[in-house]
């Protein structure tokens, strides 16, 4: 079995040579490690020693590499940047991050203010959020929690109901006082967006499902996500479609209305899922039950 203390040098006269070969300068190296300029001075005097060749040519406060030195600092920066991944890999956090993914409406109009009023309580515990409309993005194995649209049933994941979705129109209340109007080109257009899963629900689906047909001689705009037809909605440029309770606050407040007489329920929902594979630590199960309680 090879001794590796016998065969390698002081391991930190590397970690002080890898940072002098990045700043090509002993005081930079030292502020870096937080140490004086001499103690680098001094381990990478032993590691040349230890070596028997000059890994720098000193002029003035400048470091130039020699061969010996470009040669060692190549093999040297890949076996510690791979050692730093290991440990990072391997390495329980003092305090767990949850990894915590949803839907990007759903983070938008819901989400980001439920974490927000857990951040700021007793309970509250670190977290990362990630958005995504592709469902793989969404159930990768190294989320804890994922807020998800869809069906009740999902291979390898636990889901617990949030909220059914229900779709209305919604707009300004000057754009729903128009919205029946009996000519058609005073009627305000539909603002629509590229479906990304056949569950969604944009306007040529909503008019098929709901039979409302007199919609389908309204204009239509169209917009770069169901985010941008909401906030085009709020600016008064026509209809959108919005999923309830998502839109609760803007309702609540009037800048938006929705027309009750024309909700569509999907028979989907808004799911907060979790993987089967593996417990769920207490953090994260903290966060869930914190947002369970608050649909």
């Amino acid at each position: 079995m090879q001794n590796y203390r016998k065969s390698l040098p002081p391991l930190d006269t590397i970690v002080f040579f890898e940072a002098a070969m990045r700043h090509l300068n002993f005081t930079e190296a030292a502020d870096e490690l937080y140490v004086t300029q001499a103690a680098v001075s001094k381990r990478i005097k032993q590691l040349e020693l230890w070596l028997g060749v000059d890994l720098f040519v000193r002029s003035g406060r400048k470091l130039v590499p020699t061969e010996a030195g470009a040669y060692l600092a190549e093999k040297t920066g890949m076996t510690l940047d791979y050692l730093d991944w290991a440990f990072r890999t391997i390495k329980v956090p003092a305090q767990p991050v949850v990894q915590i993914a949803s839907v990007t409406a759903l983070a938008t109009f819901w989400l980001q203010a439920k974490l927000r009023d857990f951040a700021l309580s007793d309970e509250a515990c670190p977290f990362n959020l990630s958005t995504a409309d592709e469902l793989g993005d969404l159930l990768r194995p190294e989320n804890d929690l994922v807020i998800l649209h869809g069906e009740e049933r999902l291979p390898g994941w636990n889901l617990e109901l949030l909220f059914e979705e229900e779709i209305v129109p919604v707009g300004t209340p000057a754009v729903v006082k128009n919205a029946s109007a009996q000519e058609p080109a005073s009627r305000p257009p539909l603002l629509n967006f590229a479906r990304m899963a056949p569950n969604w629900t944009d306007w040529p689906v909503w008019i098929q499902r709901t039979g409302w047909t007199e919609f389908e001689q309204n204009d239509r705009v169209d917009c770069a996500s169901y985010n941008q037809t909401i906030g085009r909605a709020l600016r008064g440029d026509g209809l959108a479609l919005g999923a309830l309770p998502l839109l609760a606050d803007e309702i609540a407040s009037g800048a938006l209305v929705a027309m009750h007489d024309r909700k569509m329920i999907t028979g989907k929902g808004y799911y907060i899922a979790w993987p089967q594979t593996r417990p769920l630590g207490e953090e994260a199960v903290r966060l869930k039950a914190v947002l369970s309680r608050m649909t």
